[in-house]
């Protein structure tokens, strides 16, 4: 009896995987809403001294380039504090890479206190009311990342994917990861409740 409820839990939680790994695709196909008034770059993993991006992040930030070249009115706040094994903000980095990259630097906007998804878009909307927006991060992540902007009371937003190359470990990772980290989010993190601006 117990070797068939054993049997019974891992295939409950292999067919978790497979069907929760689908719908993070499906969503990942969306479309961003265009004109958006503000766009969301969520923040990830900066490496060396000077810090640069990761492979992940700079995905994130060329696909941001091609939507504020193509949308010269949306502002855009780039988002991540500093991690213990980082020698600089991931917004930093990220704010240097746009306007490397040619975006006005008036148009970017720094949010650098979060170390989690579920602070940044609470943290982002103190620095800059968000209104209409679009949140960019990779594929992988843009499913949670929705649920958890719209729990943070942003409604009129929608997203923009970064996908990973198949030579990114991270993409791989994530197959397992991301299922994980979609349940802890869904389950615990309700940053609409500490939405009030800090004293």
């Amino acid at each position: 009896m117990l070797i068939k409820l054993i049997k019974y839990g891992f295939l409950l939680i292999f067919f978790y995987f497979i069907v929760c790994n689908i719908f993070i695709f499906i969503y990942a196909q969306q479309k961003p809403s265009q004109h958006a008034q503000t766009m969301v770059i969520l923040g990830s993993q900066v490496l060396g001294t000077p810090a640069v991006a990761s492979p992940t992040l700079a995905d994130r930030l060329d696909v941001a380039v091609q939507y504020l070249n193509e949308n010269p009115e949306t502002k855009v706040v780039v988002c991540g504090g500093q991690g213990e094994d980082e020698s600089a903000t991931e917004a930093s980095v990220m704010a240097k890479y746009l306007i490397d990259k040619g975006i006005d630097a008036n148009r970017v906007y720094q949010e650098d206190k979060s170390r989690r998804t579920a602070e940044q878009f609470i943290f982002a909307n103190r620095v800059l009311p968000l209104g209409k927006t679009v949140v960019v991060t990779n594929d992988f992540h843009i499913l949670r990342s929705i649920m958890l902007a719209k729990r943070s009371g942003i409604h009129d937003v929608s997203g923009l994917s970064a996908p990973l190359a198949f030579n990114n470990g991270d993409k791989y990772v994530a197959l397992i990861r991301e299922p994980l980290a979609l349940a802890n989010s869904w389950l615990f993190d309700h940053p609409s409740d500490n939405t009030k601006p800090a004293n």
